[in-house]
């Protein structure tokens, strides 16, 4: 007997893909953290404010650094391995985790933006490509 969660993903498409096609996460979170950074900066240096309300700036970069990364790991999981440019998935895999905001930008830029995971016209150019 199947769960109700699994009819629903089934109906919509899995979970992975959902989430791939929240691409614009990516240069989100590098915003925010940048803002998070200025503004500590700011708050500490030049309003004398405590460290205390730094976390009143921390939540919203951490919400959009914790998607960005579970929409940057579901779209290394699911596209093709020939579709890395700059080098193979591992850099990229390795890169997207160890240094997670300041490789979003670099990795949308790259990778996501120019072919994005089940594009099919992009499948049949280079399908069409290799054919002639």
């Amino acid at each position: 007997m199947r769960s109700a969660g699994a009819r629903a993903e089934q109906r919509n498409g899995s979970f992975f893909a959902r989430i791939v096609q929240w691409t614009w996460l990516l240069p989100v979170a590098t915003a925010t953290f940048l803002v998070f950074v200025a503004g500590s900066v700011y708050s500490i240096g030049q309003l004398g404010l405590t460290p205390l309300w730094l976390f009143v700036l921390l939540l919203p970069s951490f919400v959009a650094t914790t998607l960005a990364l579970m929409v940057a790991l579901s779209d290394l999981l699911q596209r093709p391995a020939e579709r890395y440019p700059l080098g193979g998935r591992w850099f990229w895999v390795v890169l997207v985790v160890g240094l997670n905001v300041l490789a979003f930008l670099p990795y949308w830029l790259f990778v996501m933006r120019p072919q994005p995971v089940g594009d099919e016209r992009a499948d049949r150019a280079e399908s069409d490509r290799s054919a002639a």
